[in-house]
């Protein structure tokens, strides 16, 4: 009697250890996905702000050159790199 209920148990586990695993691959796949999501918004923040960056630096000598208050333009939005994040 004692037999058939260490029987029953690994059957059971049997199962689970399967379900354990499938849950565990489709979190790694769900965690790769938002990293990469994550990665590409990084890299979209980065290159505006480079973008920005510039701009600045040439309103800085247009400003410096001129006797009236020079403002920077954002209004722009074209110029700016567009998030895309599945872009390749």
């Amino acid at each position: 009697m004692w037999f058939r209920r260490i029987k029953r148990n690994r059957v059971g586990q049997t199962g689970k250890k399967a379900q354990v695993s499938l849950e565990l691959a489709a979190s790694i796949v769900v965690l790769f996905i938002l990293l990469f999501g994550a990665l590409q918004v990084f890299l979209w923040f980065n290159q505006r702000m480079v973008q920005r960056q510039k701009d600045y630096e040439a309103k800085r000598v247009e400003a410096a050159n001129s006797p009236a208050e020079v403002q920077a333009d954002e209004t722009d939005q074209s110029k700016y790199p567009k998030l895309n994040i599945f872009k390749r």
